[in-house]
């Protein structure tokens, strides 16, 4: 196709009616603005302005895609719209036609020939639409560094601009350029308007909802001040809380009832001057050897300490104490103290004590023979009567047992064997009659009885007997009595004893619960308040911050020990779990992954061997926390000088699985390894830690009527096995 050749060109516009035009122009372009019209519309009034100078101009403006860079129409009215359908999208490179050159070079781009330019190679498809030239101005933004687009003028014919038309079209492409930012800035102050007015609406029902939350918490904190007052108030324990300086800053009705002193008398000096400055001697007790004043300078608890305090009338009681510091951001500024009057039980004791050796002097006494053994049978001690009347040999030298039986008619001796060990083996009195030989070598016949002594399981933990010549049967008889009565009382009182000490542990069982149950909720409603608290300061102050942080330590801290409490009395109420088959080495990896953090902060490796055996029947909660509770304490306590190695195997030892868990950690010494499982017993410091985790799997282990054993070396590591019946 051959360009038409321009043949007679209009003559040009004078300067001052383009100046005109294109002022009027601008003009126009505003006021739309300003009134929000669609930037088509005002795109559409600057080409239609321009065509009143250039009559025969055809204009178009591309607007530039920046994340994709390329070019899309944004007003080209007087084009054909399948030629601007074939141009959509159309790449900001050279070789992109006049547009996509300009966009991507920054300058003007003027082809008075579309069919002879080598930059409309791919795009002579204009030339089917009767488009000869094209010139096209970048559109760039008011700073110059980015291109917004393009203008470009089109001709049906080959032409070469004037320096007027080159002057307009570079008018005309900033003009252009101020519509699009202008457009742009207007479309981001209406939305910028539109999410200003959403914002105040929600800061407004923020607000609303804060008030509400924070008199919800006020009034929750009120009612726990009320139940914590009513807790203290009520019970049974003395309470005192001593500062820095020993001097008691409170203490509840029962200390005041135990000590006989007021609150405002005991102000006036440290508590140790007042109850607890004198031995029971009379020596003078200082302050400093006092183990519950050094528990805050020492940084240590003490627990179950016995003790003798001073009422305020100068009477002496034994006590038991419990002394904790009291720690704001990690530095101990006070001391809690918990007493206990222990008069009734140290009286009990001394009874228990003057029982036994009343009963030891009873046996003694006995015309009968008298005797115990322990649970195995094995006798353990036979009265004097023995070696007076019936052998000369000592059986603490030659034998209780042996020493026994030699006395023993040979014709007899099966039947007692038998009938001992069928005692023994069933726990069973045990009756019997047979002939004991005396020191002038006659035979007399006995009967011989045994009880057996059990603890709170029904386990024989000893057994007590006694053998009487039934010559004299009447005065056997009431000799007997005599002993079976004083035996029952004494057995009477042991069960008494017993059934206290089991109230005593299910009060404590049931006080651990219900404080962890009751504390947690006012703990989560401090947790909730510090929150609101924090979004209401918003950014706080060099002096606020630390206290924020410090309150919301305290509560992680407080959370802590709540959690472990709960977890102690689930362990010690929850006895009968549900057995399942559980699969090692997915509960192993479950481990892992709660303590991934853990083993990416000390770089530790975990391995295992689960060859011999990989599955389990035992509750699959109860063994998650045994093996999770290992696992951590052999990362935690590892030795600095290397990285942490944990094998966790398993292995069947005949009716029962060993779980082991072996690290090359710290170690331990083994003549504190009877502490490794104590409830809060830490044996490194350095880590933290609670010291309930290992209390918590020898609980589950021993109901699940398991053993744990325990080797270690220190700085080699530490070896825990833990055996559970199939």
């Amino acid at each position: 196709m051959q360009p038409k050749k321009e043949v007679a060109p209009a003559p040009a516009p004078t300067q001052k009616s383009t100046l005109v035009i294109f002022n009027q122009a601008q003009n126009k372009v505003r006021e739309q603005l300003m009134h929000g019209q669609p930037l088509s519309e005002v795109l559409e009034t600057l080409i239609k302005a321009l065509q009143q100078v250039h009559m025969g101009m055809k204009g178009a403006i591309l607007s530039v895609n920046q994340e994709t860079q390329t070019l899309h129409s944004a007003c080209a009215s007087d084009l054909p719209k399948s030629y601007t359908d074939q141009i959509e999208g159309l790449k900001v490179r050279l070789g992109e036609g006049s547009c996509g050159s300009a966009a991507f070079l920054k300058e003007r781009v003027i082809v008075e020939n579309i069919a002879a330019d080598s930059r409309w190679g791919e795009f002579h498809i204009a030339l089917d639409y009767g488009l000869r030239a094209c010139w096209s101005e970048p559109i760039l933004s008011s700073d110059r560094a980015k291109v917004l687009g393009t203008f470009a003028m089109y001709y049906d014919t080959v032409k070469t601009p004037l320096a007027e038309e080159i002057e307009l079209l570079e008018l005309a492409a900033g003009l252009a350029g101020t519509a699009m930012e202008w457009h742009q800035v207007l479309n981001e102050r209406k939305l910028l308007e539109s999410n200003l007015r959403e914002v105040n609406s929600d800061l407004l029902g923020l607000n609303r909802d804060l008030d509400k939350r924070v008199q919800d918490r006020t009034t929750a904190l009120e009612y726990q001040n009320r139940i914590n007052k009513t807790i203290t108030d009520n019970a049974t324990a003395a309470l005192f809380m001593m500062n820095e300086n020993g001097y008691c800053t409170f203490m509840n009705p029962a200390a005041v009832a135990m000590i006989g002193f007021t609150m405002e008398e005991v102000k006036e000096k440290p508590l140790h001057d007042l109850i607890h400055h004198t031995h029971p001697d009379g020596t003078h007790y200082p302050m400093a050897e006092c183990p519950i004043d050094r528990a805050l300078p020492q940084d240590s608890s003490v627990r179950a300490h016995e003790d003798v305090f001073i009422r305020k009338d100068g009477t002496f009681f034994p006590v038991l104490c419990a002394a904790s510091p009291i720690k704001e951001n990690g530095v101990p500024v006070g001391t809690v103290v918990e007493v206990r009057d222990v008069t009734r039980e140290k009286q009990a004791q001394q009874e228990i004590v003057e029982s036994a050796e009343r009963f030891k002097m009873l046996l003694e006494a006995m015309p009968q023979l008298s005797w115990t053994a322990n649970a195995a049978g094995e006798l353990d001690y036979i009265n004097d009567r023995w070696i007076s009347d019936y052998s000369h040999e000592d059986p603490q030298i030659y034998g209780f047992g042996a020493t026994w039986m030699k006395s023993v008619h040979p014709d007899d001796v099966a039947h007692v064997d038998k009938a001992w060990a069928h005692a023994v083996a069933t726990g069973q009195n045990y009756e019997t009659v047979f002939r004991i030989r005396q020191l002038d070598g006659v035979h007399r016949w006995h009967l011989v009885r045994a009880l057996p002594l059990r603890d709170r399981q029904g386990k024989v933990m000893k057994w007590f007997g006694t053998s009487t010549d039934i010559h004299e049967q009447r005065l056997a008889m009431e000799h007997l009595a005599q002993t079976q009565a004083q035996l029952e009382q004494a057995n009477g009182e042991l069960s008494q004893k017993n059934q206290e000490l089991t109230r005593t542990n299910a009060d404590l069982d049931n006080f651990i619960y219900t404080a962890s149950h009751d504390l947690r909720a006012p703990i989560i409603n401090l947790e909730g308040l510090l929150v609101a608290l924090e979004e209401e300061l918003g950014e706080p102050t060099e002096n606020i911050r630390p206290l924020l942080g410090m309150m919301d330590r305290a509560i992680v801290r407080f959370k802590k020990t709540i959690e472990d409490l709960t977890d102690i009395s689930k362990t010690q109420r929850n006895t009968d779990e549900v057995s399942e088959i559980i699969d090692l080495p997915e509960l192993l990896d479950e481990v892992k992954e709660s303590v991934c953090e853990l083993i990416r902060k000390e770089a530790a490796t975990i391995t295992s061997d689960f060859s011999d055996m990989n599955t389990i029947r035992f509750s699959q909660k109860n063994l998650r926390s045994i093996l999770y509770n290992l696992v951590s304490n052999a990362i935690k306590y590892r030795s600095p000088e290397r990285p942490a190695m944990v094998k966790v195997s398993a292995v069947k030892v005949h009716d029962q699985v060993r779980l082991r868990v072996q690290d090359n950690g710290l170690g331990v010494n083994m003549s504190y390894a009877d502490q490794l499982f104590g409830m809060f017993k830490r044996l490194h410091d350095h880590v933290e830690g609670s010291g309930v985790g290992l209390y918590i799997v020898k609980r589950i282990v021993e109901n699940a009527n398991g053993r744990i054993e325990v080797q270690s070396e220190i700085g080699a590591g530490t070896t825990i096995d833990v055996y559970l019946p199939l």
